[in-house]
């Protein structure tokens, strides 16, 4: 929440006309190393980014950081949110016909589960049922979306997706393998969903620029 980066990117939203929500759907427990806990111009995290994601995979302690923020944990925190922004927007989203959703990395994969019309049950999510949220677990929850670089998305998260995607990958992306992404684009074409696919060539995890 604290990244320049990430402030800077909402902007850039919210320049565009948008109202902008940045959820902290990990409950303040952020990814070791990363910019919000270390000064962006720091030339050794700037070199590990270069190297792309295996080696920062290597150098960062990933493993344990993801399992804390799985599916059960971090979908109930976005359901929160996305009925907290119809309340309290709500000529916001009446305006723009529903709430628009852009997932990074792992957030991509929570983007997609938001995006389907299964139940939660059905992406082996145990909720404990809030009825003074009135929280709902039917989907879509977006009215369209878009992930960059996404993480750990598996070929099930593209299943019941009803709104229009935009998937922004890179090249030989471990955290995102080309099959899974064939795998899910030829889901979102047997259903019909109106989607566009665009991969950067030649760059890292995590940018789109050489």
């Amino acid at each position: 929440m604290q990244s320049r980066n990430n402030q800077l990117q909402a902007d850039k939203f919210a320049s565009e006309g948008f109202l902008v929500v940045m959820p902290d759907m990990f409950d303040g427990d952020y990814a070791p190393n990363s910019s919000t806990a270390v000064e962006e111009t720091d030339l050794t995290v700037i070199e590990q980014i270069k190297l792309g994601i295996a080696d920062v995979v290597k150098s960062f302690n990933l493993d344990m950081w993801i399992a804390r923020h799985t599916s059960e944990k971090v979908l109930p925190i976005l359901y929160k949110v996305v009925e907290g922004a119809r309340e309290e927007f709500a000529d916001a989203v009446a305006s723009g016909g529903g709430i628009y959703g852009v997932g990074y990395c792992l957030g991509g994969r929570f983007l997609l589960q938001l995006a389907s019309e299964n139940p939660a049950d059905l992406l082996e999510v145990q909720m404990v049922a809030d009825e003074e949220a009135g929280l709902v677990q039917n989907g879509p929850h977006i009215k369209a979306g878009a992930i960059a670089h996404g993480a750990l998305v598996i070929k099930e998260d593209f299943e019941g997706l009803k709104p229009p995607m935009l998937l922004v990958c890179v090249e030989n992306d471990q955290l995102f393998p080309q099959e899974t992404l064939l795998a899910g684009e030829k889901l979102l074409k047997e259903h019909n969903i109106e989607h566009e696919i665009k991969i950067f060539p030649g760059v890292p995890h995590g940018q789109f620029w050489a």
